[in-house]
């Protein structure tokens, strides 16, 4: 791929993305949601802990993002990535980890 300048609007676009995305509990989000594809809100809620009030307000702000996106079903809300490249960051972190295992270790 031949490296050339990006638009700023689309520049500008990005960093909100990723100003949403570089919060602890939403790349625990994400990373669920890569995982197992799609979820309702209450699996989500068990799995990742935290408050209900919490994980609605981390929901809404990644799917106004346009990171991940809600469908009812019935009763419940399932969220599911709205596209892959939302993991772009997570497997960036994968290869970091993977590669440098001193990253694991407990600070001392």
């Amino acid at each position: 791929m031949q490296k050339q300048t990006l638009p700023i609007t689309f520049l500008s676009q990005m960093a909100d993305v990723l100003k949403v995305m570089g919060h602890g509990f939403r790349l625990r989000i994400v990373e669920f949601l890569d995982l197992h594809g799609s979820a309702p809100a209450h699996v989500l809620l068990k799995a990742l802990g935290g408050g209900q009030g919490a994980l609605s307000q981390h929901l809404c702000k990644l799917r106004l993002a346009g990171v991940i996106q809600a469908e009812r079903r019935g009763k419940e809300v399932w969220f599911t990535l709205a596209t892959p490249a939302a993991v772009t960051i997570l497997n960036c972190m994968r290869q970091r980890i993977s590669s440098d295992k001193k990253i694991l270790q407990p600070n001392r």
